[in-house]
C-alpha cells in the first residue's frame, strides 16, 4: 500500500489545489502563493519523495505520482487543480497522463515535458554520486543561484539555502537518480483533456521561456500562457502574487463535476 506524501493542507471547502515543488526544495516553496489564494481554493502544498517525504524502492518519479494519488485518497479529494514547478511539473504532467480524471486543471510552471536540460540524465547521476561523497548537500547548493532571477534579494536566497541545507544528501541522491530516469511527458500533456496553464519567469535560466514555453505551446495551443515579469526560475518564491493570480484564473476555468 502506497504511503501518502507529506503535505500542508490549509483546509476549507474550496476546490483543492495541489502544489508540487522544485528540486531540491519542499512545500515551503509555495508558502507565499498558498497564503494569497482566495478562500474559494484549498491549497495543499506537498513534499515530494526525497524532498521532505520518505523515498521508497527504486528511484522513480512514479513513486511521487503514487504518493500524490494516495494523498488525495487520504484527504477524500476526488479531483484537484495540480500545479507543479520545475521537478514538480514533471510529476504533475505524469499524474495528468496516468489519472486525468483526478486532475481538474493542470499548471506547468518553469518546467518542460522533454527529457534533457535542466535535468540531463548523466549529469543527474553524477550529482547523485557527489551527494553521496565528500561534497554532501553542497553538491546542489548551486540551486540557490541558479533558481533565482536578477532581482531576487538576499532574503529569498536565504530561504532557498535553508530549504536546500535541510535536505538529507542520501535522499536527494535518490531524487537525482529518479530525475535521470524520468519519462518524456509530451504526449501526456497533449492528451490531457482539462484546462492547462503554462507559466514561466521572464529570466528563467534553467527553462528559458523563449524555448520551453514555445515547445509547450506547440503541444497545447489552447493553454493559458503567463510570463512573469522580472522573475527567475522559482516564480512561486519571487512573484507569488502573479502566480496566485494565474492559478486562481486557471481554477476559474474548471468545469463542475458531472
Amino acid at each position: 500500500m502506497t504511503t501518502p506524501l507529506r503535505a500542508v493542507d490549509r483546509g476549507g471547502d474550496g476546490l483543492p489545489v495541489v502544489l508540487l515543488p522544485a528540486f531540491p526544495l519542499d512545500h515551503r516553496l509555495w508558502d507565499d502563493v498558498a497564503a494569497l489564494l482566495p478562500d474559494t481554493l484549498r491549497p495543499i502544498a506537498v513534499d515530494l519523495p526525497g524532498l521532505g517525504s520518505p523515498t521508497a524502492g527504486e528511484p522513480s518519479l512514479h513513486v511521487a505520482v503514487d504518493g500524490v494519488l494516495a494523498l488525495l485518497d487520504s484527504l477524500g479529494v476526488d479531483r484537484a487543480v495540480v500545479a507543479g514547478l520545475s521537478t514538480g511539473g514533471y510529476v504533475a504532467a505524469m499524474l495528468a497522463g496516468r489519472a486525468p480524471d483526478r486532475v481538474a486543471a493542470l499548471a506547468l510552471c518553469d518546467t518542460t515535458t522533454e527529457v534533457g536540460p535542466p535535468d540531463e540524465p548523466d549529469a543527474r547521476r553524477e550529482t547523485a554520486r557527489q551527494l553521496e561523497g565528500a561534497l554532501g548537500i553542497g553538491a546542489v547548493l548551486d540551486s540557490v543561484a541558479d533558481g533565482l532571477g536578477p532581482h531576487a534579494g538576499p532574503e529569498l536566497a536565504g530561504r532557498v539555502r535553508q530549504m536546500v541545507e535541510s535536505r538529507d544528501p542520501a535522499e536527494v541522491a535518490w531524487v537525482c537518480r529518479a530525475l535521470a530516469d524520468r519519462p518524456d511527458t509530451t504526449e501526456a500533456l497533449r492528451g490531457y483533456p482539462g484546462p492547462v496553464l503554462l507559466l514561466a519567469g521572464e529570466h528563467d535560466t534553467p527553462t528559458p521561456p523563449a524555448e520551453r514555453l514555445a515547445q509547450l505551446r506547440a503541444v497545447r495551443p489552447d493553454a493559458a500562457v503567463v510570463v512573469v515579469p522580472g522573475s527567475g526560475h522559482l516564480t512561486a518564491l519571487e512573484s507569488p502574487a502573479d502566480v496566485a493570480d494565474a492559478l486562481t484564473a486557471l481554477a476559474g476555468r474548471v468545469a463542475p463535476p458531472r
